[in-house]
């Protein structure tokens, strides 16, 4: 879809969602008064009933008026499941204009980004946990070393991989690739000793079955340079199959995943994977809870953002792969990273 198409589509969808919510905004108020009319006159007959013979509820058609009110519950019972169906409905559309606004605006930004010319920026550290990928990591490497902006590090720390891991590390010829090699700590460990080596003044991290995007570090450089009250900041990312993140079972196309900043739902779920997350060196909330295995990222988030807003950049960071071995993303943990997570930042 061409930006001419994808303009004349959101203003299509976006006529049909304001239309769609007054309907719905109208039948609401009238459920709501028809409710509360059934209550009040329910509540009236059982006060005249009760008490009362059945030849008492006879002679002042009680039980007439209790029949009467049977086809107006029906018919509120009948509303109720149409709204649930249209707002369903308007929530799918809500969502399609959101992923329609935030490819448009990531298609301008990325137009414009790729002209611009950055006289000096921030150096960046890349960070980048590895165990057992060999046969991945030259792909994950080389999406950083041929970034569009230069002044960065990449600094790949291997979890005690038992495969050629530290083979491929060394047949890397360039300056700026530095590595460590830790004991078995999880990814986790993995990010926080990176952190402790890194030398940039801005950090990001990137996993080793994913690649980054060529403008990704361009854009970072430009939001910590040019907005220096910005701490953290997060981009989006493209999902290659979102059924087998879902489902465990593939057969979607690429999604783009850019979700707009609200501490209220990112205190429910994640906004942003770990490779599409920025922040300056040095803060105190920068740190890795080691005690999860797959939900540090949320964390990481949730800790960034606990003062400040994070700036939200239309940019693709990177592109998120679903069919590496040995995932780490829905696993045995899963549940209990998750209650973790909520407990230490749920209000």
């Amino acid at each position: 879809m061409d930006h001419q198409a994808m303009a004349e589509e959101l203003a299509r969808l976006r006529t049909v969602v304001e239309e769609q919510a007054r309907t719905i905004e109208a039948l609401v108020a009238s459920r709501e008064h028809m409710t509360q009319w059934l209550t009040d006159h329910g509540k009236a007959i059982e006060d005249h009933s009760r008490g009362l013979g059945d030849h008492g509820k006879e002679f002042f058609g009680i039980n007439e008026r209790i029949s009467a009110l049977e086809p107006l519950k029906e018919a509120l019972r009948h509303n109720n499941d149409w709204l649930a169906g249209h707002t369903t409905a308007l929530e799918g559309l809500h969502i399609r204009t959101d992923g329609l606004e935030s490819a448009e605006s990531v298609h301008v930004f990325t137009q414009w980004l790729g002209q611009l010319e950055l006289s000096t920026g921030p150096k960046i550290s890349v960070i980048m946990p590895t165990h057992n990928r060999a046969g991945l990591l030259p792909r994950a490497v080389a999406s950083v070393l041929t970034q569009a902006y230069p002044n960065l590090e990449l600094v790949i720390v291997d979890d005690a991989s038992s495969d050629e891991t530290p083979e491929v590390i060394a047949g890397f010829d360039d300056p700026r690739v530095r590595s460590i090699r830790t004991g078995h700590g999880g990814v986790c460990a993995a990010r926080n000793a990176g952190l402790d080596v890194a030398t940039g003044e801005v950090i990001t991290y990137l996993d080793d079955d994913n690649t980054m995007h060529p403008l990704w570090l361009k854009a970072l450089a430009w939001a910590f340079g040019k907005h220096p009250e910005v701490e953290a900041a997060y981009g989006g990312f493209v999902i290659d199959d979102i059924e087998r993140v879902h489902r465990g079972a593939g057969g979607s196309l690429p999604r783009l995943m850019l979700r707009p900043y609200s501490r209220e739902v990112l205190l429910k779920e994640n906004l942003a994977d770990i490779s599409a997350v920025g922040h300056r060196a040095g803060l105190p909330a920068a740190r890795f809870d080691e005690s999860l295995r797959e939900m540090g990222d949320w964390d990481l988030l949730c800790a960034l953002t606990a003062e400040r807003e994070p700036m939200v950049i239309p940019a693709i960071a990177c592109f998120y792969s679903t069919d590496a071995p040995d995932r780490l993303s829905h696993g045995p943990t899963y549940d209990a990273d998750f209650a973790k997570v909520r407990g230490k930042h749920a209000l």
